[in-house]
């Protein structure tokens, strides 16, 4: 039986002000039994008239047919878990135009469905004449420390999202439908203003500030209806300066079967006038008679948006009467800016001063064609092949030959290391390469080494592209590049590089296990055991009293400025951080009894050398807090690390292997190279940059041993602890 008749059905409202709205054909569904069953969210369940006519479940609210048509057809669609962002400052990525004078449609495009990881795929919406060219651009990302979270947030859906017909008439199983999986790692990426992408109806978070821009057209067809709400939203949106993010995959899309030659015909006006509707809403200004406020600018914009037969003057008369709905209802609307307001997310100019808010960087993953499963299981493989055959040529040219001409197949590769304990946490970890000086030389030759085995590898350090130097094609960079900017006054030398893991921590990276920090000029090998559960260092803390650098206007002082900001703090988060601080040092019998955690601070006590360390995401947020008010205060790198140890339970590496090369011994490190030591410093690129014999050696010894343990064999690859659950280096 139909769901016709006059029902709702009311459940108690749980505490949290949390509501997730969900339709449905069906009787109550696993997955609506699930949302049910959470704590402090509210589900209501839309009916469809071929809702089951005694739809109950306990907890949900339901709206029948004959209810909604006593709202008048009225109410806001307000879907979300957790992944959304509820906080009204974040911070997080950007995507933004990079060129203002650019007006083209194609420069303001965003593809969530790339920046995800997939290629050659897009959303319902996105405008056809594009698809073969776009790339989301270089250049394009800032990352920001604080922003305004955005009004509208799409959250992504594994195995079937939302795709034309197109698409799916070319793409899709006739029975099963599409079998898509995004990439696991990508954060959260925020659209600013005069950036657009389409977005559904489903899965889609409005906050409050969005609420005016709910309305969904009824001209148009029901395969139109949510993408032309979705750009004119944002424009709306942005006449307030508010803006539309995309968020990771929060939930899993099964379909029912369908006639995709049916939304074809129903896509019509999508596939002929995206781009058009695009490049109006750009170009789109509110005249100064109706500019007074944001109600009669939307007024405006409903009208001209008839005028250019992109819907029909019942959706303007229609929106008029929302808007006026919730005005009674008390709703605000948010403030007039305009089109002409400064962005105030741009990324700093200013490569002299250390208060920067949003910068440079640049983010991308491995793109999969979803089409081609088979093929993209060996790819990371191919890759760490296709990689060291550049390094066997690199090697070649200083005569060396003794690296192995024969590989195994990326098959076979991918069985031998899928045995790997360690390469299997490592490819859920991200790799930060960090540079105390502009970066020049060597970013491909770091590429080649460890790209394939991670998450990403993310560089860090002053980013100047016209300053790289690409000595030969065997050890070029291998673009895209992932980067974080940082400018020389806030690396200082290397002074605070430890800001590095802060600001990719900042960045919001999804289902990592946890982050290495490498000094560009570290070897590390990346085939040695640790505990993936605790922080690991290679010398831990050292207990160095009053050390040079204590004495300095890094050290002391720095401790000083810290304790007077955190006798005036005002910032909760910041104090929570503290408290944690300071429980963390009488916990590890740092300070005891009446003594404070002040006192500790100016002690002048610990310095740990810190050129390679590991923290796991369990302790990321606790390092990225309380290691900015360390940067930003100016405490030295090597005490700051040594203070942060002091307050987690920590694994250094095994006495034995020499970790650290001092005056003379520098020289000689492939006298003191081991394939046991978990990573080696200084070890500097610059002399392998031409054939001769620092590169000879280099080859001999570390590439050498790179060959022999990642690609000899399971009878050469595991190595002491690999596989023992037991066993960490340290």
């Amino acid at each position: 039986m139909n769901n016709s008749g006059n029902v709702e059905a009311v459940a108690e409202v749980k505490k949290g002000n949390k509501w997730i709205v969900v339709t449905s054909i069906s009787s109550p569904t696993e997955d609506v039994k699930r949302l049910a069953s959470m704590k402090e969210w509210n589900v209501v369940v839309v009916a469809d008239t071929k809702t089951p006519f005694d739809w109950k479940l306990d907890g949900v609210h339901l709206l029948s047919v004959e209810y909604q048509k006593q709202l008048h057809e009225y109410f806001f669609l307000r879907l979300g878990l957790n992944q959304f962002q509820y906080e009204d400052t974040v911070s997080g990525i950007r995507y933004r135009v990079n060129n203002k004078s650019d007006e083209s449609v194609s420069n303001r495009l965003f593809n969530p469905y790339r920046f995800f990881g997939m290629d050659q795929m897009w959303p319902r919406g996105f405008p056809l004449e594009h698809i073969e060219s776009h790339t989301n651009g270089n250049s394009k990302q800032v990352s920001c420390y604080k922003m305004k979270r955005a009004s509208v947030q799409q959250g992504l859906v594994h195995h079937d999202p939302d795709v034309d017909a197109i698409y799916r008439l070319l793409n899709a199983d006739s029975n099963s439908g599409l079998d898509v999986k995004f990439n696991k790692f990508a954060p959260p990426i925020t659209l600013s203003v005069g950036t657009y992408s389409p977005w559904n109806s489903q899965n889609t978070l409005f906050h409050k500030s969005a609420f005016h821009t709910l309305f969904l057209p009824t001209t148009v067809s029901f395969r139109t209806t949510d993408i032309w709400r979705s750009f004119i939203s944002q424009k709306i949106l942005h006449l307030s300066g508010l803006t539309v993010s995309f968020v990771p995959t929060n939930a899993v899309q099964f379909r029912n079967a369908h006639d995709y030659l049916k939304d074809f015909k129903d896509e019509k006006q999508v596939y002929e006038d995206s781009g058009k509707m695009i490049q109006f809403l750009h170009k789109w200004k509110c005249s100064n008679e109706t500019s007074i406020d944001l109600e009669g600018c939307i007024g405006q914009l409903t009208q001209d948006l008839v005028k250019e037969n992109l819907w029909g003057e019942e959706d303007a008369d229609l929106m008029g009467m929302f808007l006026t709905d919730l005005k009674k209802m008390g709703y605000e609307f948010p403030e007039l800016i305009g089109d002409d307001n400064t962005d105030p997310y741009a990324p700093s100019t200013n490569e002299k001063s250390r208060e920067v808010n949003c910068r440079r960087m640049h983010l991308e993953f491995d793109l999969i064609n979803p089409t081609e499963n088979e093929e993209e299981k060996f790819k990371k493989s191919a890759d760490k092949l296709n990689y060291f055959g550049d390094l066997v040529e690199w090697c070649n040219e200083t005569g060396y030959t003794n690296l192995s001409k024969t590989f195994p197949s990326p098959e076979q590769l991918e069985k031998e290391h899928e045995k790997s304990h360690v390469l299997q946490k490592d490819k859920n970890s991200i790799l930060i390469a960090v540079n105390n000086y502009p970066w020049k030389y060597g970013i491909g030759l770091i590429q080649r080494l460890y790209q394939p085995y991670f998450a990403s590898i993310i560089f860090c350090g002053s980013w100047y592209p016209d300053q790289i130097e690409d000595e030969d094609n065997f050890t070029s960079t291998i673009h895209p590049v992932n980067y974080i900017h940082m400018n020389p006054a806030e690396m200082t030398r290397g002074y605070f590089g430890y800001h590095c893991l802060t600001l990719v921590k900042e960045m919001g990276l999804s289902n990592v296990e946890g982050y290495f920090f490498m000094a560009d000029d570290t070897v590390f090998n990346i085939w040695q055991r640790i505990d993936y559960s605790r922080v690991h260092h290679l010398q831990g803390y050292r207990n160095d009293v009053q050390h040079d650098w204590w004495n300095s206007e890094v050290g002391i002082n720095a401790t000083r400025r810290i304790v007077e900001r955190m006798k005036k703090n005002k910032d909760e988060k910041l104090a929570k951080t503290w408290k944690q601080f300071d429980d963390r040092l009488r916990k590890y019998g740092f300070v005891k009894g009446k003594e404070t955690v002040e006192e500790e601070m100016l002690s002048k006590k610990g310095k740990s050398l810190s050129d390679f360390f590991y923290i796991p995401t369990s302790e990321s947020d606790f390092y990225a807090s309380l290691m900015r008010l360390f940067y930003e205060e100016k405490f030295f790198l090597e005490l700051a690390v040594a203070t942060f140890l002091k307050t987690v339970k920590h694994q250094n590496s095994l006495e034995g292997p020499k970790y650290y090369l001092w005056g003379g011994d520098r020289g000689q490190w492939a006298k003191f190279y081991t394939k046991d030591a978990i990573g080696m410093h200084p070890v500097k690129m610059s002399p392998f940059r031409r054939p001769g014999e620092q590169r000879r050696k280099y080859c001999k010894t570390f590439i050498q041993t790179w060959s022999d343990i990642m690609f000899g064999g399971s009878r050469n690859f595991t190595v002491k602890g690999d596989n023992d659950p037991d066993y960490a280096n340290g």
